[in-house]
């Protein structure tokens, strides 16, 4: 991992020096820590952890803690979570979906725990007729809806843009969105399971046409000459699973690196994602190339290819920049700023200022929780997008609980300051690192001091602290991840 870390390091400095570009500062601690939760656990860090980073002189400490992270029931929660929304349509989230989605984020959980190889996870997903049937039946099992979806899920190409004619800007052809679309021809749902959310199998007939035609159309996997030979089971899904993980498919393990780079920057080395075309080349071909070829040399280790990206020194620099010639987004010279999506945003504020934590999971089934993930879904923003105020965001998470918790009535944050042994210097660091993940600064300490001077009984004192707290989330601060 040293080797990769260090050859992900050269090709990055080498592109900076050539473009004249100079990169940020390291991050500090707190930034780092904050940023390292967010991205590998989906959550801020509890105020204890930001405590012990802070206090720890270990040298390796960033590394342990990505370590750590990455072998967490929070990280197998968080990829699930993730993966949910990859996978699933914006309006997959209704009612009558709910123990389906539940079902398909155990299902996910689970290859996450095991840290099962991302060819063997992406096979078994496509090709199992229980809970990932949902991917199925909230596109009605339409071979050109699956076709879409799983091309730019899983390639990075958004072949559907030759549904109904050759792509206008890059090499595909009417014929092969088609040709691939027949690979899904025959999935249906299993008459047995119908009632109950539906368990996908593979028939013996089905096939698709040309728009407005009445030509059939072989199953041919993209950019392929010639059809496959036919599986003896006459599995087409299952002979779609082979050649994706086959050293003759140019696009599923650069895709998935690319996600991987996203995820961690903010950004893909090719950006959009699910853009990888000939017109939008990758901002360092050469990185993702090798770290293409690293990944499935490591038998497409996931976690592996995190922790190897994640010790990067592009990963360590700080978002900020003093100079007003910043880097571009595209350099990864200075960290792109993430917006935390409204998942993450919940679960930091209820973990930290609710303080109702769980070192398992989160409580998928939590209403208050799926209110606000409904709300707050969009289809279209990206991690540096922020889609709704945050004042909105926080008028949806005003119900009873949260309020009794930012105003100290019972329970939360507030209610656990009011221990004697806590001073007014104690109660506003554990307000910060509860809400930034970080200790004020010396101007802000500066400032507070003579806030709180005003403070003239335990009850004054308490409202400032509640004043603040609800200041501190209102900042655009607590909704980025650094």
């Amino acid at each position: 991992m040293a080797n990769a870390v260090s050859k992900i390091d050269a090709l990055l400095a080498k592109s900076w020096a050539d473009n004249r570009v100079v990169p940020a500062r390291r991050s500090n601690d707190a930034e780092f820590c904050r940023r390292a939760w967010l991205d590998l656990a989906g959550v801020a860090p509890p105020i204890g952890e930001v405590r012990a980073f802070l206090r720890d002189t270990a040298l390796d400490k960033r590394e342990k803690l990505i370590d750590w992270l990455l072998r967490s029931p929070h990280y197998a929660n968080h990829m699930a979570s993730t993966w949910s929304d990859i996978l699933l349509p914006v309006d997959a989230s209704t009612a009558e979906q709910r123990d389906n989605i539940e079902s398909l984020h155990r299902w996910l959980s689970d290859q996450f725990v095991a840290n099962t190889p991302y060819d063997y996870f992406v096979a078994s997903f496509l090709t199992a007729g229980g809970a990932p049937a949902i991917f199925y039946t909230t596109r009605n099992l339409e071979p050109k809806k699956v076709a879409a979806a799983t091309s730019r899920i899983f390639l990075g190409i958004q072949l559907q843009c030759a549904q109904c004619h050759d792509h206008p800007f890059d090499r595909w052809t009417q014929d092969d969105f088609w040709s691939y679309a027949a690979f899904f021809a025959q999935i249906q749902r299993e008459e047995e399971n119908m009632n109950a959310g539906g368990v996908i199998i593979d028939g013996d007939s089905g096939e698709v046409t040309l728009p407005d035609s009445d030509k059939v159309v072989s199953p041919r996997f993209p950019g392929a000459s010639e059809p496959p030979e036919k599986d003896v089971t006459n599995h087409r899904r299952r002979q779609l699973t082979i050649w994706l993980a086959s050293r003759d498919n140019d696009y599923f393990a650069r895709a998935a690196v690319n996600r991987v780079w996203s995820q961690l920057f903010g950004r893909g080395l090719v950006d959009p994602v699910d853009s990888m075309n000939k017109d939008n080349p990758p901002s360092h071909p050469q990185l993702l190339e090798y770290l293409t070829d690293y990944f499935v040399a490591h038998r497409f280790n996931l976690r592996t290819l995190f922790a190897t990206i994640a010790r990067s020194e592009a990963y360590q620099l700080s978002s900020a920049f003093s100079s007003t010639d910043r880097p571009p987004a595209e350099s990864f010279a200075v960290m792109n700023v993430k917006t935390l999506t409204a998942r993450q945003f919940y679960d930091s504020v209820k973990q930290n200022v609710i303080r109702q934590r769980s070192d398992v999971a989160v409580d998928q089934t939590d209403p208050q929780r799926q209110q606000f993930l409904n709300r707050m879904r969009t289809s279209d923003s990206s991690p540096s997008d922020y889609p709704h105020g945050v004042m909105q965001a926080l008028g949806i998470l005003n119900g009873p609980e949260v309020s009794r918790a930012i105003h100290g009535v019972q329970g939360g944050l507030l209610a656990s300051l009011e221990a004697p042994f806590f001073d007014q210097k104690d109660k506003i660091d554990a307000l910060f690192l509860a809400t930034l993940s970080r200790r004020p600064t010396k101007s802000e300490a500066k400032r507070l001091e003579g806030y709180f001077a005003q403070a003239d009984s335990p009850q004054t004192e308490l409202q400032l602290l509640s004043d603040l707290l609800w200041t501190l989330l209102n900042t655009a601060e607590a909704t980025v991840c650094p």
